[in-house]
């Protein structure tokens, strides 16, 4: 197998878990806006990485740049948002509204806890975070958009770790199905 790690972040909380990943599998890893169609084509796995900005995957313009690069290509992504385990609804639509039905049929999707930091956030972020957490109609959800929270956690990476190491050994996912039921988890 040879991998590469390539994600999209604002705040950092993506990227750190790219490095964890990077060590963890040994493999290089990469910010999207220098992967290239090119860079792509030297892989036969690529795992993507993207936090959730206000409802988007960070990572979706370059993914639907690079749809047709990937498209023989084994992909994992992880997403890393403020969505609760218990919320797979929330989750469910995150994958329905950035993703296409292919994408969703072909890739192996993973949710990770994730930070959010008020005092680094821009001023724009934070007055859209206020005014979201004055919508929010989940207390949970609002105190967290107003104090904000840092779930980040690298053993949250293990189900990632252990889906790519077990594409490597068998050279297919013979779990695949049952990782996909618990993606929302």
């Amino acid at each position: 197998m040879k991998g590469i790690i390539i994600y999209a972040g604002k705040y950092g909380a993506t990227d750190q878990y790219a490095q964890w990943l990077a060590e963890a599998l040994k493999l290089p890893r990469m910010r999207a806006e220098n992967a290239t169609a090119a860079i792509l084509s030297s892989y036969d796995v690529v795992i993507l990485g993207s936090s959730v900005y206000i409802g988007k995957l960070y990572l979706r313009k370059w993914l639907i740049l690079h749809l047709s690069d990937l498209a023989d290509k084994k992909v994992f992504l992880f997403i890393v948002c403020g969505s609760t385990d218990e919320n797979q609804a929330e989750q469910r639509k995150l994958i329905e509204t950035n993703l296409t039905p292919s994408f969703q049929r072909s890739a192996q999707v993973f949710f990770l806890p994730g930070r959010c930091v008020i005092d680094k956030l821009s001023w724009l972020d934070r007055i859209g975070l206020k005014l979201g957490a004055m919508m929010a109609k989940d207390p949970k959800q609002k105190a967290n958009m107003n104090s904000g929270f840092d779930r980040m956690d690298r053993t949250a990476l293990d189900q990632v770790i252990k889906a790519i190491e077990q594409h490597q050994q068998t050279g297919s996912l013979t779990a695949g199905k049952e990782n996909r039921l618990n993606v929302l988890n």
